[in-house]
């Protein structure tokens, strides 16, 4: 799974439409899925965006995604750390791939990577929730233990929704 050089350097409509395309994408998936708890089928586009084209194009489909997806969805307290959550697993994603670039050619690395995203990201929401609720240390702990369970759907549907999409770029 190597980039082809003109799939990392666009033209800028190109790479505009690319990005528009992607964010419609993600933002139906993101819609679509609401009624099953924390299976994010956008965590794996934004992995795989991350792993071709770079942390530019994943941090960017992450923001695009995130507004326009809560301007139906409600903007909110969670907004901030549901950002702060997608930018992390795409740094997460660059550095995995800097230290074992066997990733891009493994599709069962991808995958066992985008199950552990899962967690990374209900950890981070977390954490900025607590932060936002003024949680201590042990309310801290009890508020992610009881969403753990939402995180294990967020990996199951990562590991499932990766292998679904590793035929089309793989």
């Amino acid at each position: 799974m190597k980039p082809q050089p003109s799939a990392t350097k666009p033209s800028p409509v190109r790479a505009v439409a690319l990005l528009g395309l992607l964010t419609a994408l993600c933002t139906v998936l993101r819609i679509v899925k609401v009624p099953i708890p924390n299976v994010q089928p956008v965590t794996d586009i934004l992995m795989i965006v991350t792993l071709l084209l770079g942390f530019r194009w994943g941090f960017s489909l992450t923001m695009s995604t995130l507004i326009v997806s809560n301007l139906f969805l409600g903007f909110g307290l969670w907004t901030l750390p549901q950002i702060v959550a997608y930018a992390c697993c795409m740094v997460i994603v660059i550095v995995m791939v800097t230290i074992l670039p066997v990733i891009r050619r493994r599709i069962w690395l991808q995958i066992g990577l985008a199950g552990l995203l899962g967690y990374l990201y209900g950890f981070i929401v977390s954490l900025g929730m607590a932060v936002i609720g003024s949680l201590n240390g042990l309310g801290f702990w009890a508020y992610y233990v009881s969403g753990l369970p939402f995180d294990t759907y967020h990996a199951i549907g990562n590991l499932v929704f990766t292998r679904s999409y590793s035929p089309f770029y793989g």
